[in-house]
């Protein structure tokens, strides 16, 4: 009998001690990037995890995974929030539009933004908003529009890009977006997608003649070491949306849940401050390294030349809702 109740009182300790075990346990967080550490989005990343790990009183853990190691790039990544390898990351929508769902392509019309205010301005209303929630079925919940990786612009090895019949022949990587490859197709150049983590050592074996980047990326990823020439063409501005496997997101406590939703708030805008800012140094980086670094005088060249991809675009998202991006894109160049 005494036994008995020697092995009770034993299992009821540990019953009780249990619980205090479980919830002295951080929820550990996954939160992925495709590019390197120096990259706003991995800067963004970090200033998350503080802000998330603080907020919650220790109670959330976020490893950050930046350049790839993950995820080799936005399509990989949005498939691990589906799967459950990935639980946070930030994805430019035309990414999620080349494979998941077409509507997502809307936002990278060729030369439609005349500066990254100007689609903020855009995404931050309805229409941003009505965009995102066309993650849930794809296993993700948005939250907001980070800064992007900025303006896309042209690098090659060849000669500097300032008309679009410089591209003629030139073999381009272009990333898995329709609108891109159809972009560079009406420049003359030959679009080849690749992924992201063979991009560098074939530009460096000279297996492509050039691709198109952003100044942010041009540099967090060592490029100046293999580029001859960066041309601002400015052809699109992809914004990223902040967003979170959908599945962890609900098995979170209401509490937590808050930290979430407060914290990407936060990143979103360290996001586009970091962009600004890791812009304006990375071509002042470039100059340094000795790429050559093309302002391109006339860029209406490249807007008749692009003509094509708006209907491109149009017929991929549907005419109401081009439109509707068009006639807001509009309006707030006018504010």
């Amino acid at each position: 009998m005494e036994r008995t109740r020697i092995a009770l009182s034993l299992a009821l300790a540990l019953a009780a001690a249990t619980p205090v075990a479980s919830a002295q346990t951080p929820v550990v967080l996954k939160l992925a990037t495709i590019v390197g550490t120096d990259n706003p989005f991995s800067t963004a990343a970090v200033k998350f995890k503080e802000l998330a790990e603080a907020k919650s009183g220790g109670r959330l853990k976020i490893e950050v995974y930046p350049a790839g190691q993950l995820s080799k790039n936005e399509t990989v990544m949005l498939e691990g929030m589906q799967l459950g390898t990935v639980d946070i990351g930030a994805i430019s929508a035309p990414s999620i539009g080349g494979k998941f769902d077409p509507k997502f392509m809307v936002p990278d019309i060729p030369f439609l933004w005349q500066g990254r205010e100007h689609i903020w301005k855009v995404v931050d209303g309805p229409l941003g908003a009505d965009l995102m929630k066309r993650l849930e079925p794809l296993g993700a919940k948005g939250f907001c529009y980070g800064g992007g990786f900025g303006f896309r612009n042209i690098l090659s090895n060849k000669r500097p890009i300032l008309t679009p019949d410089d591209l003629k022949g030139q073999t381009i990587r272009v990333p898995p977006i329709p609108s891109i490859s159809e972009t560079m197709k009406l420049f003359g150049a030959n679009p080849v997608p690749m992924q992201w983590g063979e991009v560098y050592l074939a530009m460096k074996q000279g297996t492509i003649d050039g691709l198109e980047l952003p100044p942010t990326t041009m540099v967090s990823d060592k490029f100046p070491e293999v580029t001859k020439y960066y041309s601002k063409t400015l052809h699109s501005y992809p914004p990223a949306i902040w967003m979170m496997a959908s599945a962890k997101y609900k098995s979170l406590p209401p509490d937590l849940r808050k930290v979430i939703d407060d914290t990407m708030l936060e990143s979103c805008a360290q996001h586009r401050l970091d962009e600004v800012r890791a812009d304006a140094d990375s071509m002042a980086s470039m100059r340094v390294k000795g790429v050559q670094v093309n302002e391109v005088k006339d860029l209406k060249v490249f807007q008749q030349r692009a003509q094509p991809v708006y209907k491109f675009i149009e017929g991929k998202v549907g005419k109401d809702l081009y439109d509707k991006w068009v006639a807001a894109a509009n309006a707030a160049a006018k504010k």
